[in-house]
């Protein structure tokens, strides 16, 4: 019994190695493509000029005088990252937030009650399918143009995907499990936080990161539209007035807060699903 513990110990170990390579090349390969395609672009627009597309080296240089000039104890967050940057992450993050509490509460009290779904179903299907801009105006109408307004634009609607997530999550889980809790008297409150809520998690994280993203969409679209600060407004500006380089380097800083947010998120999940990767693999 020992000898074919060893042996699928050791076949696990090395299954677990060739993931990790396989792994690392993957991620080795996505930043040459990276380099491949900035070089690319570098040689291009340092060759033939155009007026609307500056060479990287040039909106690198830029967004680091603009944004990241600040002193190392500050992470090298200059003034102009502090009043336009952080409100812009500060409004993201309280969306998003907002989003997620009410998405899984919502969805996990219509993924339990079944007639309650019934009853809910065709007016949130109606409110979903109205596009997001549409709301602005009544959102500027009934809230102004301040940040409370932007807060619930962004919660009003990436809260969707984290709603629809959960309900499927917790209506998908295995009824083999359920059954075989109740005929051993487990309470509810247990089965919910042991059986319910794990099965659950693969999905309500999947639902998290498409909302993240969507939540850094409508944030700029919402500081395009009525805000006079945040990165949004500063892209707007360097279009409006044609400082092109500008509006290039607020589009990258955009694309990398996007990509540090995701990779937290990503990192969480990580560790939050390791058991259910583990099962899926034994599986």
């Amino acid at each position: 019994m020992t000898l074919i513990s060893t042996k699928i110990g050791r076949k696990g170990g090395s299954n677990n190695r060739k993931r990790g390579s396989f792994k690392s090349s993957e991620t080795l390969i996505g930043i040459a493509a990276v380099l491949l395609f900035i070089l690319a672009w570098q040689l291009v627009t340092t060759a033939v000029r155009f007026p609307y597309f500056p060479p990287p080296s040039r909106i690198i240089a830029n967004a680091v005088s603009r944004w990241f000039d600040g002193p190392w104890y500050m992470l090298w967050v200059g003034p102009n990252a502090a009043t336009q940057l952080l409100p812009s992450i500060e409004r993201l993050l309280a969306g998003w937030a907002i989003a997620v509490i009410v998405g899984i509460a919502v969805g996990f009290a219509i993924g339990l009650l079944p007639r309650f779904a019934r009853y809910v179903e065709p007016p949130m299907t109606f409110v979903r399918n109205l596009p997001p801009t549409a709301l602005i105006p009544v959102f500027l109408l009934i809230l102004g143009v301040g940040d409370s307004m932007k807060i619930i634009f962004i919660s009003s609607t990436v809260v969707w995907p984290i709603l629809l997530n959960t309900i499927d999550g917790v209506q998908s889980v295995d009824q083999t499990q359920l059954s075989t809790a109740r005929s051993y008297g487990i309470r509810r409150s247990r089965v919910l936080s042991h059986i319910i809520l794990p099965s659950a998690l693969p999905k309500i994280f999947a639902a998290l990161r498409i909302s993240l993203s969507l939540a850094l969409i409508l944030m700029v679209i919402s500081e395009m539209v009525a805000a006079t600060n945040g990165i949004g407004f500063e892209i707007l500006k360097g279009q409006r007035t044609f400082r092109i380089v500008d509006m290039w380097s607020g589009i990258i800083v955009l694309s990398v807060l996007g990509f540090l947010l995701n990779q937290i998120v990503q990192l969480i999940e990580h560790r939050a699903l390791r058991w259910h990767r583990g099962a899926r693999n034994n599986g």
